[in-house]
């Protein structure tokens, strides 16, 4: 393998273009300034201290820069993969905080480990295991789950644990604590965010708001009114730690790096693809597991959290004119410089500020009309992301997506278990042949059935095909004398289908039917060459049209 393929940033750096320095260094201040406050407050999602999101953002975006093929794609803490961490090992007895923190590293270097081995056997196709129905109920559960935690924070409440309806009825229980200044804190920092947002979108607003409520603390002394702050941050780079696998039991470590690797995966990579197609470029998926595990063990070696794909701050660095993976470099190595020098600044940044950010930012991922979409195009679909938003309000983060993508699975197998199976009929004065459900004006030929299956044949639904058809001409067709099933919607078959087709060919010879095949293509044509339907049923080395197939069954009666 070579080098080039293993690290991309070998072929967009001898190709870098001196033009597009600038827009990269603008961009990736942009999105450090982003960064700041956002990872600060991500990571207090999964219980841990604000200086490590700056860790973990600042080393996985210098390791993206030299592995990813996305140009935009800002990756660091996520709201998402934190509350998966947080909800998971925080239930989880830690004997002290120093062993709390090496669980998370750990978890992150399973990431890690899991992403790289997907890599190795080529395994990009995993970007399908979570469908967006899925994620769609689990984001929406997850923003409300967030929510849950962060608002006694917004409030200056001392904060429940537990699902969502433990915390929100602590909350209730607990109201009469609030903190007026610190609601007015945090109040004031969401209106902000709302109103400079929409005036100042390309600016880091959130950077702003920050840097502002620090001064604002500091110079009223609002901390003697029981307004809770940061506090002092380590001063300096992280130091290299090896995470001890005894830490965790096995089985919970195994359930949640593989959750949160899919999530991380599956975000990311739509993230970058996204912006991608507008940049007019394509990412490599399985290149993208590369970068993936690579950045989480890095990551996990230096006291970090697993790391994923941002929405937010990969738009800031495309709408901030980002052309190439240095913008991502330029971000982690304002990240570095903060944490060398200026760690001190954020001493008096007060907590609810960060709730305001978190509680601003994840807004969106209640998508109200996607679920009305989804409701609109397919029940069962909208069923499954409602059960998926429930079950992690009700039992949490990592059940709730487990639940999701075994429901998907289950409704899945549920349709190929019955596939739809379509009469046709001559559309009048044409050679094309519908569905007679869908296209009452189809005509059916005299002593002819014909049938399309819609979808493969194989092991899971032959016997439900077959009786099927053998109802059908033993019922309401059963005065038909040729049969056409048509291949056209099929486009695999397994051995347990070859099996079907022989013993139905049998049934409907034994009945005096004609059977012929029409619209056999590819791959379905050579599975069929090798079994004696061949003869039986396609009897040419051409592709039959249904047409075809009629026309020649009336001249075999001539004849």
């Amino acid at each position: 393998m070579k080098v080039s393929s293993l690290l991309p940033i070998t072929r967009w750096a001898r190709s870098y273009d001196k033009e597009w320095l600038r827009p990269d260094i603008i961009a990736g201040i942009t999105v450090g300034a982003f960064t700041i406050p956002e990872a600060m407050a991500y990571v207090s999602l999964a219980g841990l201290p604000p200086e490590i999101g700056l860790y973990s953002a600042m080393i996985a975006l210098l390791v993206y820069m030299i592995f990813g093929t996305s140009k935009q794609l800002s990756i660091g803490p996520t709201s998402t993969i934190s509350i998966l961490v947080g909800s998971t090992i925080g239930s989880l007895m830690a004997v002290n905080t120093g062993q709390y923190f090496m669980m998370a590293s750990l978890v992150a270097v399973m990431v890690g480990i899991l992403a790289l081995i997907s890599w190795a056997l080529r395994l990009g196709f995993i970007i399908k295991f979570i469908s967006k129905t899925v994620l769609t109920g689990f984001l929406a559960g997850l923003a409300l789950y967030i929510a849950s935690g962060q608002l006694p924070t917004l409030l200056g409440i001392p904060g429940g644990s537990g699902t969502f309806f433990n915390r929100m009825y602590y909350l209730f229980m607990h109201i009469n604590q609030v903190n007026p200044a610190t609601l007015i804190i945090g109040i004031g920092g969401i209106l902000f965010l709302i109103l400079a947002t929409k005036k100042f979108p390309k600016l880091p607003n959130t950077l702003f708001l920050v840097l502002g409520s620090i001064a604002v603390v500091t110079l009223a002394n609002l901390a003697s009114l029981g307004v809770k702050i940061v506090g002092s941050l380590p001063q300096g780079l992280p130091a290299m730690i090896i995470p001890d696998p005894a830490l965790i039991d096995i089985n919970i470590l195994i359930t949640l790096a593989v959750t949160v690797f899919l999530v991380s995966y599956v975000e990311g990579y739509i993230f970058a693809s996204e912006y991608a197609a507008k940049n007019n470029y394509k990412v490599d998926k399985n290149q993208e597991l590369l970068a993936l595990g690579a950045s989480n063990v890095a990551v996990g070696l230096f006291q970090g959290l697993p790391i994923g794909g941002t929405l937010s701050r990969t738009a800031v660095a495309d709408e901030s004119g980002a052309k190439t993976q240095l913008a991502g470099g330029v971000s982690g190595l304002v990240l570095l410089l903060v944490l060398v020098l200026f760690t001190g600044i954020f001493y008096n940044l007060p907590q609810a500020i960060l709730a305001a950010i978190v509680l601003y930012v994840i807004r969106g991922l209640v998508d109200i009309p996607h679920f009305r979409k989804i409701y609109n195009f397919n029940k069962i679909e909208f069923t499954v992301a409602v059960v998926t938003l429930l079950t992690v309000l009700f039992i949490g983060a990592l059940e709730g997506i487990v639940i999701g993508v075994i429901l998907s699975v289950i409704s899945l197998l549920k349709n190929m278990y019955n596939p739809h199976i379509a009469i046709l009929g001559r559309i009048p004065g044409t050679v094309q042949y519908l569905d007679i459900k869908r296209r009452p004006e189809a005509e059916i030929a005299s002593h002819t059935l014909i049938v399309r299956v819609d979808g493969s044949q194989i092991f899971l639904n032959t016997e439900n095909v077959k009786n099927t058809i053998i109802d059908l001409v033993d019922g309401k067709y059963k005065d038909t004398k040729l049969f056409v099933l048509d291949f056209e919607a099929t486009s695999f078959i397994d051995y347990s289908g070859i099996e079907m087709l022989e013993e139905l060919v049998d049934e409907l010879k034994s009945r005096g039917i004609k059977v012929k095949a029409a619209n056999v293509y590819g791959p379905l044509r050579q599975s069929i060459k090798k079994t004696r339907l061949e003869q039986e049923i396609m009897e040419s080395k051409f592709c039959l049209t249904i047409d075809q197939c009629i026309k020649r069954w009336e001249k075999e009666k001539k004849e």
